[in-house]
């Protein structure tokens, strides 16, 4: 057997039988499908999903058309968070180079 199969049965076998105690806070997100801060509960796809929908905008301006920079919108009140606690900012982070 190899060693991490074996350092994963020790700990199995260590916890065989313990249930884990479900906290009130964990079963009113559950319940609710909101967290405390009154956001959506999101999975890992969904809050990709939420996250993939922040766009980025060529503008360029009526006194010089020549011109154009990338902005991103303005994200939402969840994606605001979701960047807040990955430590992201999509000003700095997002890449700006846009095709074309």
């Amino acid at each position: 057997m190899r060693r991490h199969h074996v350092v994963r049965e020790r700990c199995l076998s260590a916890f065989d039988g313990v249930v884990a105690e479900v906290s009130d806070r964990t079963k009113a997100k559950a319940d609710t499908l909101f967290a405390p801060e009154g956001f959506p509960v999101h999975g890992m796809t969904t809050l990709l999903a939420d996250l993939g929908t922040l766009t980025l905008n060529e503008v360029c301006l009526p006194s010089s058309p020549d011109h154009a920079f990338t902005m991103t919108a303005q994200p939402t009140p969840v994606q605001k968070r979701a960047f807040e606690l990955l430590d992201l900012d999509p000003e700095r982070d997002v890449a700006m180079q846009m095709a074309g």
